[in-house]
């Protein structure tokens, strides 16, 4: 025993299966070496003589788990599981019952970090091991649980379409979710001794109030003679010190982990009523939202609806004094769908239907405005049921646009809104590192047009007023003002291009002369005050000229940075900041996508930055247009796996080519040309 040993003296050779067999003496250091392999000629062996420092992390010996390593003495190299970038490496090995797990996990327990392990369970459950940490304080090892939906139960027609299965997955999702909090195995041992218990909590993706596609509940091999659902998870390997607890990790695996899967999937332990309803509800927004575009119509709120939250930090409805929606009767639609009740009749939903066109929706300060507006933003995404916006759908191309001052825009035409700016600066093609509110907007506006946007949301308090409005007054005062206001061209806008505008004012009252409708908002009631609006507006003109023709919309080819070494981000971006966190903001590094306020779930970030990576690998030769057509044949093909890899972890969720390419625009570097010609 070499000096400072004690974690290398755990036994001498192998039993009479080899993977028994735990190894012998240790080198300078004790834990940086190892001992034999076993039995049955070392093939599932773990033994090995690690030279150096290769025992420390796994990945010296010869044997180990791989077949057909019969010399003990012979030092190899352990499948690389913690870079694997193909998932099928890691299960091509033996197949383990859940004894065999068992008695793999107590002769691992107190083994340093890094081994190659290929622990599976045995029928029908089948685990499979993607990424081992290399530390206790490194980012957690990846799991993947996959049963047969046979073995579970469950009947075909939960997950007989694209919709259901979503829908499935989801609710599985949050019922794992719900049994992991209850059994507190999300909490992680957190001893500030060096020797003390470390890790050991289970994390599996947490959904938000939205059923969206994600990477962490799958179900695969529909085309096969077996479907199943696979549970991507995270574990951080408890540990005392830098060795492996392997008794906690027995209790994980081999406990725990069968226990979730009984209670949250087997359709024994389920309530089908509430499944067959989570899927229903995704159905009925999917079929109701289709109806839109027939019905003339850009969204709807259905009767009944609750729409006000419980507060700013919880997503739910509010619960107590809340008003129920009611539609104004000259805006009242029923739309008919061939979603099926619970006995078997068509369901038809009533509701205030907005038309395709320019709404305005306006009336006193805290008199849920703003409410029904944060529906409509969200309602590009179904809900989980009893949510209380169930009912309340937009059209899926509808983007929110707010000011953004300080963002970067690189190579857009804003000259449909503003010209002729000091110092000769050239608006079709504007570049700017810290773009104002007015012109930020502007880019914000003519980029989700480029991208396919067919309805735009805004909310005046979060808008520059001097891009929305100019009174008569300013309009006077002001000789050489180079913002053309949106207020004159919302008519051309839909005329010419076939896109809506919903917009809450307060103050802006100019924007009651091109409504088409106008919804007041009195005691969180709506009410029609079109005719009376147009009374209004006729007795007090707008002195700004309304714009006959809406003017050019960006067509350009983006290049983005060079790639870092640790992708999938841009070469020197640290991050993609949610939500605007700019205190998380390190410098001009990192890409706030904080302006993109339709994104729910941090999940959608990664697969934006998955979609850079993409991109960037593919070349600078399309255009936006063209990667809108790319990224859904992408996602039609793979869902929420986009690059075509097996990349596994659970933590990607499906966004909109409308996010994706958002933040694309916003990444500092990037580097445009303009398509030859006029604008879309």
């Amino acid at each position: 025993m070499g000096d400072r040993g004690g974690y290398g003296n755990r036994g001498g050779g192998g039993g009479d299966r080899g993977y028994r067999g735990s190894g012998g003496g240790g080198g300078d250091r004790g834990f940086r070496g190892g001992g034999g392999g076993g039995g049955r000629g070392g093939g599932y062996g773990r033994g090995g003589g690690g030279g150096g420092r290769s025992g420390g992390y796994g990945r010296g010996g010869g044997g180990g788990y791989g077949r057909g390593k019969s010399d003990a003495d012979e030092s190899t190299e352990y499948m690389d599981l913690m870079d694997s970038e193909n998932g099928e490496q890691v299960y091509q090995g033996q197949l383990y019952s859940e004894k065999d797990l068992a008695q793999t996990i107590s002769r691992i327990g107190n083994a340093q970090y890094g081994g190659p392990y290929k622990w599976q369970t045995g029928l029908p459950l089948q685990l499979f091991v993607d990424h081992i940490q290399g530390d206790p304080y490194a980012s957690p090892s990846k799991f993947r649980v996959r049963i047969s939906l046979d073995a579970l139960g469950v009947p075909s027609d939960v997950y007989s379409t694209p919709d259901r299965i979503t829908a499935y997955c989801d609710y599985i999702n949050r019922n794992i979710v719900q049994l992991v909090k209850e059994w507190r195995l999300d909490i992680a041992g957190a001893s500030g001794s060096y020797h003390g218990p470390k890790g050991g909590d289970f994390n599996i993706y947490r959904p938000s109030q939205q059923i969206l596609n994600r990477s962490s509940i799958v179900v695969g091999g529909l085309d096969s003679s077996e479907a199943y659902a696979e549970i991507r998870f995270m574990i951080t390997l408890p540990a005392n010190g830098r060795t492996i607890a392997g008794d906690k990790v027995h209790a994980l695996l081999c406990k725990h982990l069968p226990n979730l899967i009984k209670d949250g999937l087997h359709w024994s332990t389920q309530q089908p009523d509430k499944i067959y309803t989570h899927l229903r509800t995704f159905e009925l927004q999917n079929a109701l939202r289709n109806k839109l575009s027939e019905m003339n119509l850009v969204a709807f709120i259905g009767n009944s609806s609750i729409l006000p939250r419980a507060s700013g930090a919880d997503p739910g409805p509010m619960t107590k004094g809340a008003v129920p929606f009611t539609s104004p009767k000259s805006l009242e639609v029923t739309i008919p769908t061939n979603i099926k009740d619970v006995k078997g009749n068509p369901i038809s939903v009533t509701g205030m239907g907005i038309p395709r066109g320019v709404t305005v929706i306006t009336g006193g300060g805290f008199h849920g405005k703003s409410t029904l507006l944060e529906a409509l933003q969200f309602g590009i995404y179904n809900t989980i049921p009893n949510d209380g916006r169930e009912l309340v759908v937009t059209s899926p191309l509808a983007f929110k646009v707010r000011a953004e001052d300080g963002r970067s825009v690189v190579g857009t035409d804003i000259s449909a809104f503003i010209t002729s700016l000091p110092g000769g600066k050239n608006t079709t093609s504007f570049s700017s590192p810290d773009a104002s509110g007015s012109t930020s907007m502007a880019a914000n506006i003519q980029e989700a047009l480029e991208i396919g946007a067919d309805a735009l949301i805004i909310d005046e308090d979060t808008s520059a007023t001097n891009f929305l409005i100019r009174d008569s007054k300013m309009h006077e005062l002001v000789r050489s003002e180079p913002i053309t206001p949106l207020v004159t061209k919302v008519t051309a806008l839909f005329k010419e291009k076939g896109v809506s505008t919903i917009i809450v004012i307060g103050g802006c009252g100019d924007y009651l002369s091109p409504a088409a409708t106008v919804i007041g908002m009195e005691s969180y009631k709506a009410e029609d005050w079109t005719a009376r609006a147009k009374e209004i507006a006729a007795k007090y003109p707008n002195p700004l000229t309304v714009a006959s023709s809406y003017g050019s919309i960006p067509e350009r080819v983006v290049t983005l940075p060079e790639l870092g070494r640790k992708g999938p981000m841009p070469k020197g971006v640290e991050k993609i900041v949610f939500k605007g966190d700019r205190d998380r903001m390190v410098d001009d590094t990192d890409v706030d996508i904080g302006g993109l306020e339709q994104l729910v779930e941090e999940g959608q970030s990664r697969m934006a930055a998955t979609a850079m990576e993409v991109m960037k690998r593919h070349g600078g030769d399309l255009t936006i247009r063209q990667w809108v057509e790319k990224l859904r044949e992408l996602k039609q093909k793979g869902g929420t796996n986009i690059e075509g890899k097996n990349k596994m972890g659970g933590q990607t969720v499906e966004t909109r080519e409308l996010e994706i390419l958002g933040a694309v625009n916003r990444v500092r570097g990037l580097k445009v040309a303009q398509v030859s010609g006029p604008g879309i």
